[in-house]
């Protein structure tokens, strides 16, 4: 048999288990790229699963290089989420691969999630464990997450009613999450707590058992999932430990599921909030619908000394240091956020009606919450689907002024 004729999967293809359309027709999300990520990725290219989409905020240091396999000298300064896919694609040309480069917490639309088998989680954050958590309890997807530090790591599986991260937290990283989430710097938000020492070895025991879950989940073998327990590797001893995963809180805010979501193609992130309001009316054929938001988008800030009060329209979690510092009128002024100036809902009586759902934060394909005659609807911003989601498309430049890019998906 000739090289072009030969299968990529030729080997796998002898176990008397392996699927080849399931694994070719598999879409999974790892979000994460740095060095647990990369044994993700690495391990999912050479076993030639068909849709592989990375999620990542931060640039290549130099420091990553000793630790990322698919990193080199030249990429330092270049995107991670994007070098990263460029190197699955050079590994397994079989792979069709879609990158994004922004925050998991606040830029990728829900409607975009919603089409993924499995998430894989590479992160070295809570917030955005505990936001991906959250996101993959409401789309009943099973999400796995992996942990590295020195010679250890550790893996747990969360699956929508068997087991939950948020619901294992403890008072002292509640502390710390609550903190991080009062940054709204998406650097600082997804901060660590400094450099932490890890070696490639940890990276590729969990990434590997990471994968390992995930192809349980893309078979639907979810009996055989760890979703119960969870598991630590100690490199100094080469020991391996299970321990009972923590039990389901009652009252835990991950524990909502959002059923019979409507996929709208009418509605996109580019219309106005009056347009959108109006197609809601049209589709749920309620006169008054509101949708929910899960932020505060300010309408006004105040220069305390010079008592100047500026319009704005900017949804909170997009305030950073520099807005304030733009908005003083003399040096050291003390900028301001008036309670009374921040909406957490669009209905009606929302001041800004020409506004497009992308000025207010809504990031494209999002899944609305639209509150209409006392009823809670899940609506989906199908209108995005095509033109941003699909692969090899870049986000078009008037969009990337507003929000992170989205490219390759």
């Amino acid at each position: 048999m000739s090289p072009g004729k030969e299968q990529w999967d030729e080997v796998y293809r002898l176990l008397s288990w392996w699927d080849a359309e399931k694994v070719a027709a598999a879409r999974v999300l790892v979000v994460g790229a740095g060095a647990l990520g990369n044994e993700v990725l690495k391990n999912l290219a050479l076993l030639n699963v068909g849709h592989i989409f990375v999620v990542d905020f931060d640039a290549i240091e130099y420091g990553n290089l000793s630790r990322s396999v698919l990193f080199r000298p030249g990429d330092v300064g270049r995107i991670k989420a994007e070098v990263a896919a460029e190197r699955v694609r050079d590994i397994n040309p079989n792979c069709e691969v879609g990158w994004f480069n922004g925050d998991i917490i606040y830029d990728l639309g829900l409607g975009f999630l919603h089409t993924m088998d499995v998430f894989i989680g590479c992160l070295d954050n809570r917030v955005a464990r505990l936001h991906l958590n959250r996101y993959a309890y409401r789309l009943n997807k099973t999400w796995i997450n992996g942990g590295i530090l020195n010679l250890a790591g550790s893996l747990d599986v969360f699956q929508p009613g068997v087991s939950c991260y948020e619901c294992g937290l403890r008072p002292q990283e509640w502390q710390i999450i609550r903190y991080r989430l009062g940054c709204n710097d998406v650097a600082k938000r997804n901060a660590n707590q400094g450099r932490l020492p890890t070696t490639p070895i940890s990276s590729s025991i969990i990434g590997a058992m990471q994968v390992q879950e995930a192809f349980k989940v893309i078979y639907g073998n979810h009996a055989q999932l760890l979703s119960r327990q969870r598991y630590f590797y100690d490199g100094q001893s080469n020991e391996s430990k299970f321990y009972p995963a923590k039990p389901l809180q009652a009252n835990c805010l991950s524990h909502s599921t959002w059923e019979n979501i409507v996929e709208a193609d009418m509605l996109s992130a580019r219309m106005s909030v009056r347009e959108l309001l109006d197609e809601l009316s049209l589709l749920l054929d309620v006169e008054r619908p509101r949708v929910h938001l899960e932020y505060d988008v300010v309408l006004e800030l105040y220069s305390e000394d010079s008592q100047v009060a500026t319009p704005v329209l900017l949804p909170r979690f997009r305030i950073d240091e520099q807005t304030y510092r733009n908005h003083q009128f003399s040096a050291g002024e003390t900028v301001r956020i008036p309670p009374e100036m921040t909406v957490s809902t669009l209905d009606e009586t929302f001041p800004r009606p020409d506004a497009s759902l992308l000025e207010v934060g809504i990031p494209p394909w999002q899944i609305l919450q639209v509150e209409a005659n006392d009823e809670m609807h899940f609506v989906s911003l199908g209108g995005d689907r095509g033109s941003y989601f699909s692969l090899n498309t870049v986000v078009p430049a008037e969009d990337r002024a507003i929000r992170a890019p989205i490219q390759n998906l």
